[in-house]
């Protein structure tokens, strides 16, 4: 399965991509056809979810948890998903369970 990760913090980026292992990551790249996307709502503008579904892509969106105004926003723009930076950090189990 392919993954595209939208994601400009560095050590985040690199604690996700861990998680990702066996699914191929195309990180800060334009939609090329992955199956799942995912996105860190305060790096990225909330439209990008929008646009990321009208594309066929399942989006999970991620920002802190105490930011649930952003969290509501990206639920409304049609994310699949959105979970807390916790979370993120082990999302290659959310999309095992979520995903079949």
């Amino acid at each position: 399965m392919r993954v595209l990760l939208l994601e400009n913090n560095l050590m985040m980026l690199s604690r996700i991509r861990a998680s990702l292992q066996g699914y191929e990551v195309h990180a800060n790249k334009d939609y090329e056809g992955e199956e799942v996307a995912l996105i860190n709502l305060e790096a990225f503008p909330v439209e990008k979810v929008r646009e990321l579904k009208q594309k066929g892509a399942y989006v999970i969106g991620y920002c802190g948890h105490k930011n649930t105004p952003l969290m509501e926003k990206a639920r409304q723009a049609g994310a699949d998903a959105v979970i807390p930076n916790s979370q993120a950090v082990r999302v290659g189990e959310l999309i095992r369970s979520l995903i079949k």
